[in-house]
């Protein structure tokens, strides 16, 4: 009997660890620039991505098939992996071609540029992300790029100074860059957990708070005002000289600041809110003045401003 409880346990035990081996092995066998390419993306993208790479010939290589609209790529000889729509395939395999060609980065780009132009690249989709990784701490380590191609640091609401600085030390805040041009795009740094941090919505006056969450270039142009709680109608504590305005901490703790071409939309829901109607009832009425025209829809792209604590 105990020889058939030792049989027993033995292929019990066997049939046990099968699936925990085949499981380590499958893991063992995925190439590990799979893995390392896809890092830089929110967790729920990973999986779905294509990975290639390129050979010294230029030549794309699919490590990966996927099934999702991701690419991505392994660490590069510039030290950078780098995830993006597949639409931009033609134009990394035209870039890699060039890299092999021997041609400067300033001359990929500028035939990049020639053939969008040309129409023989497709252009970057507004609103089109990509991502970038990097493993030390001499650059920015994880960026995510928005394009908005021609966008204006006006229409959008933003800094155009560089926030690398600020970035490596875990506290980077979105900027635009090639402003005006189809190249514009913004840089959003995605900082690292704080051990500690320096941040606080703090100040010795209603409009210095009001401006902390900007980059500080925006902060001195910046509109500040406030509204009436019984009326909702708008005081103005300072008239700022850029697209910029905001608002001092309210009773939930937030700290606002936006684009001011956004003004109309939060003037009719602060009149809403005085007259004491619901959430609910401020987002119908909103949905409904910008469906009869009356207030304008927010322009795709616009940056807002929030801080906490």
């Amino acid at each position: 009997m105990q020889v058939m409880k030792n049989v027993i346990l033995a292929a019990t035990a066997i049939a046990l660890s099968v699936p925990v081996m085949a499981a380590t092995e499958q893991a063992s066998s995925i190439d590990p620039r799979i893995v390392e390419a896809v890092q830089i993306l929110p967790d729920d993208l990973r999986a779905g991505a294509t990975v290639v790479t390129y050979d010294e010939t230029g030549a794309r290589k699919v490590l990966r098939q996927g099934t999702n609209f991701i690419e991505c790529q392994p660490r590069m000889a510039d030290g950078f992996t780098r995830c993006y729509h597949k639409s931009l395939a033609p134009r990394r395999d035209l870039e890699a071609k060039l890299r092999a060609g021997k041609k400067t980065d300033e001359e990929i780009q500028q035939a990049v540029a020639a053939a969008v132009k040309a129409g023989t690249l497709p252009a970057s989709a507004k609103g089109m992300m990509s991502y970038r990784g990097y493993d030390k701490r001499d650059r920015i380590q994880h960026l995510w790029v928005m394009s908005l191609p021609n966008a204006t640091p006006e229409a959008v609401g933003v800094s155009t100074g560089s926030q690398r600085d600020a970035a490596l030390e875990g506290r980077g805040l979105p900027w635009m860059m090639l402003p005006g041009t189809p190249g514009a795009h913004i840089m959003i740094p995605i900082n690292p957990p704080a051990k500690s941090s320096s941040i606080t919505d703090q100040a010795a006056d209603e409009i210095t708070q009001a401006t902390l969450p900007l980059p500080e270039d925006l902060r001195a142009g910046a509109t500040v005002y406030k509204y009436d709680v019984k009326t909702g109608e708008r005081i103005v504590l300072r008239k700022g000289t850029n697209s910029v305005e905001c608002t001092p901490r309210g009773a939930d703790g937030f700290t606002w600041c936006y684009n001011a071409v956004t003004a109309p939309r939060r003037d009719f829901t602060a009149r809403l809110r005085a007259q004491g109607k619901s959430d609910k009832d401020i987002q119908e009425a909103v949905a409904a003045a910008v469906n009869d025209g009356t207030i304008k829809p927010t322009p795709f792209g616009t940056m807002s401003y929030r801080l906490y604590g």
